[in-house]
């Protein structure tokens, strides 16, 4: 397993974690304007980045995308999509990056069922299927429920039962998860189960943790706000140990990525919660 952070890039940020012995990779999200097309300009902006990656001993594990195609969409809006995925997937093979990570799909519609939702999900992701498989760039979306599960226009991947539905409907191994258990954690939804369930459609894993406080939501409510809080692992309650356990043994040898969404490492403590986080996982995970 190689460790790493999501970020945008700059080379600020590339120095300072090539000085950081806890990391190996990045999750850069983008990717950025400059690398993506054909001209003279990208392709030198391309290769400084892969030079400065190089000289401090990184890779690119992921991009983080944020337009995948939308299941509500359909006609010259779904060829337009389907076109920028492949436009990015082109720039992720010329970086050595073979997954696009990200919250989707989106346009997820509560007005009918999961189902339903699902064979929306088909008619779109078949056709992106066939994209990632002609690219050799896999596909593995965030559990991220956003402002509430299957919200109007929200992600389907959300659940268990979401994603069992997506495999079945559209089955390409091209498609998978970037599996994050802190937003389970909140949903009370058994973090280890579903990983062991779904291990195999596993390409990149989150590590991210969720702090409950339990005595608000006993008195308020799981309707309530401020119940519930991003943390970065080492400073909540998730057996990091357990889950590496379970991922060494059914041989996932991926990429983990930070994501700090931390309130209390926030603005110019950032840096340092990427440090003291990358320290406690790599005490989790075994070699």
């Amino acid at each position: 397993m190689r460790l790493g952070f999501l970020t945008r890039y700059s080379e600020e940020i590339v120095e300072f974690a090539g000085t950081d012995e806890s990391f190996e990779c990045l999750e850069i999200n983008g990717p950025p304007d400059e690398w993506i097309g054909k001209s003279a300009k990208v392709k030198s902006s391309r290769s400084r980045a892969k030079e400065l990656l190089e000289e401090n001993e990184l890779s690119i594990a992921s991009f983080l995308y944020m337009n995948f195609p939308r299941i509500d969409i359909s006609g010259r809006e779904l060829s337009k999509q389907l076109n920028l995925l492949e436009e990015v997937m082109d720039t992720s093979k010329e970086m050595d990056v073979g997954v696009l990570t990200g919250a989707g799909p989106m346009g997820y519609d509560p007005s009918v069922s999961l189902e339903e939702n699902v064979e929306r999900y088909q008619k779109v992701y078949t056709r992106a299927a066939k994209v990632a498989e002609d690219h050799g760039v896999r596909i593995a979306f965030e559990n991220w429920p956003g402002a509430g599960p299957f919200a109007e226009g929200a992600n389907l991947t959300v659940t268990p039962e979401a994603w069992g539905l997506m495999f079945e409907a559209v089955p390409s191994k091209q498609i998978g998860l970037e599996f994050d258990p802190s937003h389970l954690l909140w949903q009370w939804i058994d973090p280890f189960a579903a990983y062991d369930e779904f291990f195999d459609r596993v390409y990149v894993l989150h590590a991210k943790d969720t702090e409950i406080f339990e005595d608000r939501v006993k008195r308020s409510g799981v309707f309530s706000k401020g119940w519930w809080r991003y943390r970065l692992p080492g400073f909540a309650k998730f057996d990091w140990h357990r889950l590496f356990a379970m991922a060494h043994e059914r041989g996932f040898e991926d990429a983990v990525i930070i994501e700090h969404e931390d309130p209390v490492f926030d603005d110019d403590r950032r840096l340092e919660g990427f440090h003291r986080c990358g320290r406690f996982l790599k005490g989790c995970i075994l070699d």
